[in-house]
C-alpha cells in the first residue's frame, strides 16, 4: 500500500480520505469479504478466500523529478471527453506533489485525466527528508515524514477485530454510506464505468419522467379542453379510487388510458402520488392558463386600435355577483368584433367598486383607457347614473367615452311597459303559462302531448300541408315564458300555436280522467273554455303578428356586427311596419283568426277521434 505525500489526493477531485485513489481497489474488496463473511478472526481465514492486494511493480518507483523539468500539458480551446488527442496523456506529472490540480484542466477533459491516473496506478517518489511539504501548526512549519501512521508506521496487527464493528480500523476507516471513503469508491467505480455514472444514470432517469410527466398532463390538458369546449363540470361528488364516477375528468383521462397503453401506464395510479395534474388546483391552473391565452389573443386583434366596453352584472348559481366585459373593437380587416374578455367577481356594485375591477382588468392587460370610446350598460342608476354613475366617473377619464344604454334592453323594457297597460294582453300571457304549467306538470301529461302532436304532425305530412326535411316537424314540449328575455315569450306563442290541437287535448284527457282530483279537473276545465274563447285566440295571433315584428328587430340589435346607424335605421323601420298592421291590418287579421279558430276546431275533433 503506498501512501501520496503531502495529505489526501486532492488533485484527483475525489473525496478527501487519507489514502489515494490507489487504495480505494484494497479497500472496496475488503468492504465487499467484509460483506461476505460476518466474523473473520484470524489472518489466514482472511486471506485465504484469494482476495489480494495490489502491490506496486517496480516502475512505480521513480526518481524524484525536479520542478523545472516538470512538463505541462497544452489544451486546445473546446476539447470533449471522449477526444484525447487534444492533449498528451503521456506528459502528465504523476508526482502529487508536483501535478497540477484537477480544477486547473478545463471541465471537458477532468474525467479523462483522472482515468489516466487510476489507469497509471500509485506513485511513491523517492525524496530526501528536506523535501516533503510542510505543514503549518501556529508559527512552526512541520515536515512529516515519508508515509503516515495509518496503516504504515504502527501496522495492523489485531486480526482478531476485523469486522468487530467500532474496534476494526478497516470499518472506521470504511465509515457509513456519507463517508468520504465511500464516496471515493462511488467515483472510482463511476469513472471505470462510464454507462453507470451516477450523473448519466440520473440524466436518463430524468429525461424518462419528464416524458411521462409530459404525457401524463397532455391527457389532464386536453380532458379539460374538452370539457370546457362543452360547458361540462370538471369534478365529482367522489373522486376516490373505489367510486364508480369520479368525475368528469378523471373519466376522460381513464378513456384516454383505454385508447392508449403508453397514457395508461403513466396516470392516476400509475403516476406518483404527488404528480398526478387531476387536484382541483391543477385544473385551475390549466384553465386560467386557457383563459390567459385567449386574452392575448384578443389582445393582439385590438393592437392600440380604439374599443368600447359592454359592462352586466349578475348573480351566479353560488349567489356571487359576477361582472361580465365584453370589448367591442374594429380589427384590422375593418370587421366588427365583440370578444367576451373577462369575468370578474364583486363584493357590491357599486359604481366605485365597478370602475376600479373594470380599470384593473383593462390596465392589466395593457389597454390604455385613453382609447376607450364607448361604454354599454343598462339603465340601472349605478351605471347610468348622470353624476356618480359608472359611465360618468369613465367619462372624468376619458371624454370621448360616450354612455350608451344597450339598444335591445330599452326595446324590452319598451315591450313589457307596454304589455302592462293592457289588461287583454295581460291575461293572455297569464294564461299562457298557467297552460304551459298544467300540460307540463307531470310525465303522463308530456306524454300525451307528445303522442298527440305526433298524430298532428302526420296528418298534416300526409296531406302535405307541412314540408319535410331534416329538423322539421320535430316532436316536442312547450316552451315556457322567461323571466328576463321578451324574446321567450315569441318563442312560447309560437309553441302554442304549434301545438294548439295537441294541448286541446292533453287538457279533456284531465278533465275525463276519473283519478284527478277535482280541483285538476276543474281547473283543466276552466283552461279550456280560456283557450277555446274567440278573445285567447284573437289576442294569441295578435301578438304573434307583434313580436314577429318586434322579435326582429331585438335579434338584430344583439347582432355583434350592428352598428348605430343601421341600429336607428331598424328601430325607424320596425315603427313604420308597427303602424301600418295599426292601420290597415286589423281586417285582415281578424278574417285570418275566424279561419285559424275553424281550422282549430276541426283539428281538435280530428285528434279527439283518431283510434291511437
Amino acid at each position: 500500500m503506498h501512501i501520496y505525500r503531502g495529505g489526501p489526493p486532492a488533485g484527483l477531485g475525489l473525496a478527501p480520505a487519507r489514502v489515494g485513489v490507489s487504495c480505494v481497489p484494497y479497500f472496496h474488496s475488503i468492504e465487499i469479504k467484509m460483506s461476505q463473511d460476518k466474523k473473520i478472526k484470524t489472518l489466514f481465514s482472511y486471506f485465504s478466500s484469494g482476495t489480494a492486494t495490489p502491490t506496486p511493480t517496480p516502475s512505480d518507483a521513480t526518481p524524484a523529478p525536479t520542478p523545472s523539468a516538470t512538463p505541462t500539458p497544452t489544451f486546445s480551446g473546446t476539447a470533449t471527453p471522449s477526444d484525447t488527442s487534444e492533449f498528451d496523456l503521456a506528459s502528465l506529472e504523476r508526482d502529487p506533489g508536483l501535478r497540477r490540480s484537477i480544477w486547473k484542466y478545463p471541465p471537458n477533459v477532468r474525467d479523462d485525466i483522472r482515468r489516466e491516473y487510476i489507469r497509471l496506478g500509485p506513485c511513491q517518489p523517492q525524496l530526501r527528508r528536506d523535501q516533503y511539504p510542510a505543514t503549518e501548526f501556529g508559527t512552526q512549519r512541520r515536515r512529516d515524514a515519508s508515509s503516515q501512521h495509518a496503516f504504515t508506521i504502527d501496522g495492523f496487527k489485531s486480526w482478531k477485530r476485523v469486522n468487530d464493528n467500532e474496534r476494526c480500523a478497516f470499518l472506521v476507516h470504511i465509515g457509513t454510506s456519507n463517508s468520504p471513503h465511500k464516496k471515493a469508491i462511488k467515483d472510482y467505480e463511476g469513472l471505470q464505468n462510464v454507462t453507470r455514472h451516477i450523473n448519466k444514470v440520473i440524466n436518463c432517469q430524468s429525461l424518462e419522467e419528464v416524458k411521462k410527466n409530459r404525457l401524463r398532463l397532455r391527457a389532464t390538458i386536453e380532458g379539460v379542453r374538452y370539457l370546457s369546449l362543452q360547458a361540462c363540470a370538471l369534478r365529482g361528488h367522489d373522486e376516490s379510487s373505489i367510486s364508480r364516477n369520479r368525475g368528469n375528468l378523471i373519466e376522460i383521462v381513464k378513456t384516454f388510458g383505454r385508447l392508449s397503453p403508453d397514457i395508461s401506464n403513466v396516470i392516476l395510479e400509475n403516476a406518483p402520488k404527488n404528480a398526478t395534474y387531476t387536484s382541483p388546483k391543477v385544473q385551475k391552473d390549466i384553465l386560467h392558463i386557457f383563459a390567459s391565452k385567449v386574452r392575448n389573443k384578443i389582445r393582439n386583434e385590438i393592437r392600440d386600435s380604439k374599443f368600447c366596453i359592454l359592462v352586466d352584472e349578475a348573480l351566479d348559481a353560488s349567489q356571487k355577483e359576477q361582472m361580465a366585459i365584453v370589448l367591442r373593437f374594429v380589427d384590422v380587416y375593418g370587421v366588427i368584433r365583440e370578444r367576451f374578455f373577462d369575468i370578474v367577481n364583486v363584493f357590491d356594485t357599486t359604481s366605485l367598486t365597478l370602475k376600479k375591477e373594470l380599470s384593473d382588468v383593462l390596465t392589466r392587460n395593457n389597454l390604455n383607457i385613453q382609447n376607450m370610446r364607448g361604454q354599454g350598460y343598462d339603465g340601472a342608476s349605478n351605471m347610468c347614473g348622470a353624476f356618480n354613475g359608472l359611465q360618468a366617473l369613465f367619462l372624468r377619464d376619458c371624454p370621448y367615452a360616450y354612455y350608451v344604454h344597450c339598444f335591445a334592453h330599452r326595446l324590452q323594457l319598451a315591450l313589457v311597459g307596454a304589455v302592462e297597460k293592457q289588461d287583454y294582453v295581460w291575461e293572455f300571457f297569464s294564461m299562457l303559462a298557467n297552460v304551459v304549467n298544467i300540460v307540463s306538470g307531470s310525465s303522463k301529461c308530456l306524454s300525451e302531448l307528445q303522442t298527440a302532436h305526433g298524430i298532428e304532425v302526420d296528418h298534416y305530412v300526409a296531406s302535405g300541408e307541412r314540408e319535410t326535411g331534416r329538423g322539421l316537424n320535430q316532436i316536442g314540449n312547450l316552451q315556457r315564458v322567461g323571466s328576463t328575455r321578451w324574446s321567450s315569450h315569441f318563442n312560447s306563442v309560437c309553441s302554442l300555436i304549434d301545438k294548439y290541437g295537441s294541448i286541446i287535448v292533453v287538457l279533456e284527457s284531465i278533465n275525463n280522467c276519473t283519478t284527478n282530483s277535482s280541483a285538476q279537473r276543474g281547473e283543466a276545465r276552466g283552461t279550456i273554455k280560456a283557450v277555446k274563447s274567440f278573445k285567447f285566440l284573437f289576442v294569441l295571433y295578435l301578438m304573434h303578428k307583434i313580436m314577429g315584428i318586434t322579435d326582429l328587430l331585438c335579434r338584430a340589435l344583439q347582432s355583434k356586427s350592428i352598428d348605430i346607424l343601421n341600429a336607428m335605421d331598424l328601430v325607424a323601420t320596425t315603427k313604420e311596419l308597427l303602424q301600418s298592421l295599426r292601420d290597415d291590418g286589423f281586417d285582415v287579421l281578424l278574417h285570418y283568426v275566424i279561419l285559424m279558430n275553424f281550422m282549430l276546431k276541426r283539428i281538435v275533433e280530428y285528434n279527439s277521434n283518431d283510434p291511437r
